[in-house]
Formats: structure tokens, sequence, C-alpha cells
């Protein structure tokens, strides 16, 4: 193996990890947003953070009794549970806000929260007794560099989200974005700053066809009948979306194979069923279809395939429930609810990045690495990572040195398991991390 590289990488990131999550770093943004007011031996940011961060990685059990003994053990220093308790607050929220900020896929995860939660984080205008939270989440994946991770109600929808962060947009980027992203202004802008947007299309969207100067209505159940009848599984055409405005498009409809359509088909009558609806004929033949628009060049044989892209969204997302336990809520205050989560969200950027190098340099060697046992294994030996990340730069080398040399053995990728999250196809297509 390219020992050379990998250790000049290393060094790099090891020296970026330590140096943010150092005592002085930490404890100087912890003054810098009023967390603490003065220099205290007794209690600063770093031990605030340390205590969080490296005690007990379900936060579900970690309670404030538990937490002041940690304390004690920890630094010899005294404090109530009360006292802990204390230091949750708006400015802990803050404090955990700044450094995870230290620390362009677009898509969102919720999930359910305590219902005492339900003031801060409702589910709806109309649901007031459900407590939701979205967590908005935007990746560069060229650069390996998170954009935006941010804390909202469910009801904040994600077009809101894109709205709001189109600034950071550069010529030549790619946007990929799920459903709940598509706004004719905000694909507008995208083209405006000479950007490439690659959308899937809701089979709500009013589609059409400009014909002899007129716009005429598509009707996707009647393509998915037509492209069925003469055994089509691609079309490409020059479209228009929306009602009133309308925007022109580059759109690729492709037909499912059966086995894929009848699992759709199962999973809609299920959520009909629950609704006490029933499947219409013209929604049944939409399902049967995949629906893209997009402002590249990129060959429509190809589109799909780079949208799976996108999936990589989906395996974050899976991380952070099933290793990161991010869903697991106890009842509590909501200060001390989001600084647990904020920190959590610190720990698996931080591993986000380590595994991320370990994947792309054994890629390079055709070893195909599953970022959910290597998550996994990072979970296992987090208080192994806190006692090299306090011992220095030398020593967070040597760890995620030994972590790259066990990855062969332990963390090989099952197709089967990995095949829709991981896509190295991809990879190898449009040279996405290479």
């Amino acid at each position: 193996m390219n020992t050379f590289k990998l250790k000049k990488q290393t060094k790099k990131l090891s020296s970026e990890i330590t140096n943010l999550l150092s005592e002085e770093s930490i404890n100087e943004i912890a003054r810098e947003v009023g967390f603490v007011k003065r220099e205290s031996g007794k209690f600063d940011g770093f031990k605030f953070l340390d205590l969080i961060l490296f005690t007990e990685f379900n936060h579900k059990k970690l309670q404030l009794t538990s937490m002041a003994k940690s304390f004690q053990n920890r630094y010899g220093i005294m404090m109530s549970k009360q006292g802990v308790d204390l230091r949750f607050s708006d400015l802990s929220i803050i404090f955990f806000k700044a450094v995870l900020e230290k620390v362009r896929i677009k898509d969102s995860t919720s999930f359910q929260l305590p219902e005492k939660m339900k003031d801060v984080y409702p589910k709806s205008f109309t649901n007031i007794k459900t407590a939701l939270i979205r967590i908005q989440f935007e990746y560069d994946i060229k650069n390996g560099e998170i954009l935006d991770l941010s804390l909202h109600p469910f009801r904040e929808q994600d077009i809101s989200d894109a709205l709001e962060t189109l600034d950071s947009i550069k010529s030549n980027e790619l946007i990929i974005r799920d459903l709940g992203y598509i706004r004719i202004d905000v694909l507008r802008e995208i083209e405006q700053k000479k950007a490439f947007y690659l959308n899937r299309l809701s089979f709500s969207t009013n589609i059409y066809e400009k014909k002899k100067s007129k716009f005429v209505l598509l009707d996707l159940g009647k393509i998915y009948k037509y492209m069925q009848a003469k055994k089509l599984f691609r079309l490409e055409k020059k479209v228009y979306i929306g009602s009133k405005e309308k925007f022109k498009t580059r759109m690729i409809i492709e037909r499912l194979p059966e086995i894929e359509y009848q699992k759709r088909i199962v999973k809609s009558k299920a959520t009909a069923l629950k609704k006490g609806r029933q499947l219409s004929d013209a929604f049944k033949a939409q399902q049967g279809l995949n629906v893209f628009i997009t402002n590249t060049k990129i060959p429509a044989n190809q589109i799909r395939l780079l949208y799976t892209i996108r999936w990589q969204i989906e395996l974050m997302f899976k991380i952070w429930k099933s290793i990161g336990e991010i869903n697991k809520v106890g009842k509590m205050k909501v200060e001390r609810f989001e600084t647990f989560l904020f920190a959590k969200l610190i720990w698996i950027v931080i591993n986000w990045q380590i595994t991320r190098l370990i994947i792309i340099e054994l890629f390079n060697k055709d070893i195909y690495i599953s970022p959910f046992k290597l998550y996994d294994t990072l979970k296992t030996r987090i208080k192994e990572f806190r006692i090299a990340l306090l011992g220095g730069v030398e020593n967070v080398i040597n760890f995620i040195n030994e972590i790259f040399m066990i990855s062969p053995y332990y963390h090989l990728s099952e197709k089967k398991k990995d095949a829709q999250t991981w896509s190295y196809d991809v990879i190898k297509t449009f040279n996405i991390y290479i």
C-alpha cells in the first residue's frame, strides 16, 4: 500500500482534528460565544465538551447524576446534578453549534421527539401534539466539505432551506437534490450562477411539451404504457415544467424493471390502506417510472447512475441513526437535547473525515470498504480516540493508521447490503472521489 500518501494525508487530517478539539481552541470558542464568562480551573468549555462527547455514547442513557460522577472521576471536581443541569442552556447550544461549524448533495432527515418538545419542534401547523425535528444536510462530495448541517422544526419544508442556501452555489458545481427541493426560481438561480442541477421530478409536477407554439400537458401514465408496449426503458424530452411560470429543461424518463415496479406498488398499497384510500390506474402507471430533470449534457443512460450519489446522503442518515443513535432521545429539557445532538453531530463530522480518508485510499487499491462497519469500529473505540486526541497529533496519526490497517480485514463492503447506498460504480464512472 502507498503508506507515504496515507501518512501525508493522515498527518494533515490529524493536525486539523487536534487543533480543532484542543483545549485552547475549544475554550476560546466558549469564551467568544459567552458560554464561559471568565477563566476558571473548575469548569470550562473544553471540560464540558469532553464530558458529553466522550462519556456515554447513547445520550438517552446519559443522566445528570452520572455526568456529575464522570466529571469528578475525570477532573477531580465535585459538581451536583443541578449544577450540571444549569450548564445546559441557550448558550451551551450556541457553543456546541459554533464548534460544529468549525469542523453539496442536499437532503434532510427527521425523527420523533418526546411530546414535551412540541412547542419548539412542532410536526406541522395542524398536528401540534407531536414533536418532530428535521436536520438539513448539504455536502460537497468532491471536496469532502459539509456546507450545511442545521436543525429545524419538521414543518419547515426542504424548499425553504434550498432557497436559503443558494448563495453558496458556485460556477460549474452540480447540485443534486431530491423531490422536496424543486422550485422554478431555485432552478433558474442555479442556471444563472452557471451551475448544474440534477433532480428527481415529483409526479404532481405539471410537465408540458411545446407543439406548434402551444403547451400540451404530458400524461406520465400514458407514457409508461407506451414505453411498456414498445419495450422502451428510457426516453429523453425537452419539456417545460410549472403551471403558471414555465421553465424549460431536459427530462429523462426511465421505466423501472418489473420487480422494482412491483415493490413500489406493494409499498404504495400498504400506505393507501392505512389512509383508507384506493390507488388509481394513473397512479399505478406513474409508479413504474423514474423522472429526472437536468441541465447537464451527461448522456441519458448515465443520469440515473449519477443521481445515485444522493444515496450516499441516505447512507449518512442511516449511519446517524443506527450507529450515531441521534434519534434515541430521552425525556429532558430542550436545551439539553439540542446540546447533546450538536455534540453527536460533532462526533459524526469528525469521524466522517476519517472514514472518507480511509475509503478513498483503499478504493485506490481496489479494496471496497463499508462505511457502516468502519463507523461502528470508530464508535466502539471512542475512548481510545479520546486518549489519542489528548496525546497530540502523533497519537491521532497512529490511531487513524491503525484503523486504516485493520479495515481490509474487518470493514469490507458486502455488496448486497451496501449496493443501494454506496455505489462504487458511480465513483469509477464519474471520478467523484479520486
